[in-house]
């Protein structure tokens, strides 16, 4: 029920704030590209969403307005940091992440225009700012770089003799909620109606587990960024204090924080009096990635030797007469990096080794990526790159294949990331790749019988979205159908994969889409509507050849983007329109892709 102080005095706030334009604006501008660069995707890109944005974005308003508005249930999954130890993250709603958003691009200013030091950043790719062991001059004496790092690179007002390194332990689990939102509302003259709303928002999508009581502690991890801007505004006194220590010669990145000294005494002083603020606010320096370096430990932890080589070697080409033997020295030095790993920034020149060997497209790596896809957790993302430049080779396949039959899931990305991998990859149809197509299939539906999690059946969807006949993908959803029905995340997933099978099945899937929409989840029901609706087109509009034919071709062509290409497909009047066929040609060359849209719409 509203009251008379929503009515009179919220209401006119809220309604400046949600229009229609500005909730679309975001939408478009922002969140679409943030849900799809999150760890784990949507079978059907949101475009349900986006292709009704402006409908939806009205909902969202007047919601708001009417005083209705209540957060959707997030999706919520585990990545592994080390030795099992999981790190739990957010993937908030459509609807949720653009309400955030817009509270978000709203305030943003006023809460920045009260940050003490312009030294301090959130987003690293946002203010596109340069990694500690990113000094290029390495024709410099080491004397002149280390002033050049405190310059350019930790923006230090004045030369400093040693360098302090440390950050925050478990910084985001550890914020008190309450605490916060006191520093907040300090900070900034926003409108008291908007943080109790941006409050509501990370109370409701934070990790509530076994129906225990909401605790009040801990931001929800996620990469969508009002989440961000408020744990920076939490460490402004801490940017404040150490500015005025320091003369300004500091640099943080989120709860990174690197400090300039002049001596030993004054970097134990620092330490000792930012350790105490953070008590008074329920947090606490990690004391064991605290270090303090002068110019000989910097060249260390740095790795400057290690870097001046890479740098050295990276533009090499494979029609240079000593390819060869550079990507031999590359082999032989990326081995030695590991049996040393005490550099603070040892992580950091392992993955551009990583990246070197995509850039100079050396397949050396194969040999040995398994042992360290298996050890070093925070260097997957970067193998799987590597792996995904490679592409589908006997080697490459092979390697998966060790890596399954290796590997300790802990988390519910692993697997994800593997059949993400393959499915990636453009793979021929021919006998040795339907070997290993099975192979792989197989080892990935053991572990989701084993472990009975979603997100395990989640990932044989996604596999099984590209790689099955329609046949044999409609008989593993019906027989499945008492699994994922009591699960919101996989109902939907299964019915994105529902685009796909409508042609083939006519009868069976439309009823399986109707009994979507009889459901009453939201972002299902919507889903099946737009599928339907898709099949009964006459034709495309320029919205959707935008998004299904770019004008620069995308390989690979995203899976998520061909099952929404199908539900179009479905449509008799589109699949048989002469110019939709020759763009879907001129789209696609993914081999299996091309083999459904001849099996499926007689493109050929």
């Amino acid at each position: 029920m509203q009251t008379e102080r929503f009515n009179k005095l919220r209401k006119a706030t809220l309604s400046k704030i949600f229009e229609k334009k500005k909730l679309t604006d975001v939408w478009r501008k922002i969140v679409k590209n943030q849900l799809r660069s999150l760890d784990l995707r949507d079978l059907y890109d949101h475009y349900d969403f986006n292709f009704n944005i402006e409908e939806r974005a009205l909902a969202i308003r007047n919601e708001i307005l009417n005083g209705t508005y209540k957060v959707s249930q997030p999706l919520i999954y585990r990545i592994e940091k080390k030795f099992g130890v999981c790190r739990h993250l957010v993937i908030p709603q459509p609807n949720d992440a653009v309400v955030l958003q817009t509270l978000v691009e709203n305030i943003a200013d006023k809460i920045l225009s009260n940050q003490p030091s312009e030294n301090a950043f959130y987003s690293r790719d946002k203010h596109n700012m340069a990694f500690p062991h990113e000094v290029k001059e390495y024709d410099m004496t080491w004397r002149q770089q280390w002033k050049k790092l405190q310059k350019q690179i930790y923006h230090f007002q004045d030369e400093k003799e040693l360098i302090v390194v440390t950050d925050l332990s478990n910084y985001y689990d550890s914020i008190d909620l309450d605490e916060l939102r006191k520093v907040f509302t300090s900070y900034s003259k926003i409108d008291e109606v908007l943080i109790d709303l941006l409050f509501r928002i990370i109370q409701e999508i934070a990790w509530k587990p076994d129906y225990l009581p909401y605790t009040k502690r801990g931001l929800p991890t996620t990469n969508i960024e009002g989440i961000r801007l408020l744990a920076h505004s939490f460490l402004f006194e801490i940017d404040e204090v150490i500015k005025q220590k320091t003369d300004n010669s500091f640099t943080r990145w989120m709860d990174d924080i690197v400090i300039g000294v002049d001596t030993k005494k004054e970097a134990i002083e620092t330490i000792s009096s930012v350790s105490d603020m953070l008590k008074t606010r329920g947090l606490a320096l990690n004391l064991a990635k605290t270090d303090i370096y002068d110019e000989e430990q910097g060249f260390y932890h740095f790795q400057i030797e290690a870097n001046r080589y890479i740098d050295s070697i990276e533009k090499t080409k494979k029609t240079d007469a000593d390819y060869k033997k550079v990507c031999s020295e590359l082999h032989k030095r990326f081995k030695k990096h590991f049996k040393d790993r005490g550099a603070k920034y040892w992580d950091k020149i392992a993955k551009r080794y990583i990246t070197t060997y995509s850039k100079l497209h050396s397949k050396s790596l194969l040999s040995i990526i398994t042992e360290k896809y298996i050890d070093h957790p925070g260097l997957r993302s970067h193998l799987l790159m590597y792996l995904s430049n490679i592409g589908y080779l006997k080697k490459s396949s092979e390697v998966v294949i060790e890596i399954l039959d290796k590997i300790d899931i802990f988390d519910d990305l692993s697997l994800y990331q593997l059949c993400n991998l393959v499915t990636n990859w453009e793979i021929p149809v021919n006998d040795k790749s339907k070997a290993f197509l099975k192979e792989f299939e197989e080892k990935i539906t053991a572990f989701s019988f084993k472990r009975k999690l979603p997100s395990d059946f989640y990932c044989v969807l996604w596999f099984k979205a590209k790689y099955n006949h329609p046949e044999d993908l409609y008989r593993f959803i019906d027989n499945y159908k008492n699994l994922w029905q009591t699960d919101t995340f996989l109902r939907r997933q299964v019915t994105a994969i529902l685009s796909r099978l409508l042609i083939s099945n006519n009868v069976k899937v439309e009823k399986l889409l109707y009994n979507q929409i009889s459901s009453g989840i939201t972002n299902t029901v919507t889903l099946a509507n737009q599928i339907l609706t898709f099949s009964k087109l006459n034709n495309t509009n320029s919205r959707l050849n935008f998004y299904l034919f770019p004008k620069n071709k995308q390989r690979p062509y995203p899976l998520s983007k061909f099952l929404v290409l199908c539900s179009v497909l479905n449509s008799e009047k589109v699949r048989t329109n002469s110019a939709i066929k020759k763009r879907v040609k001129e789209s696609i060359s993914d081999p299996y892709y091309l083999r459904w849209l001849d099996v499926q719409y007689n493109i050929n």
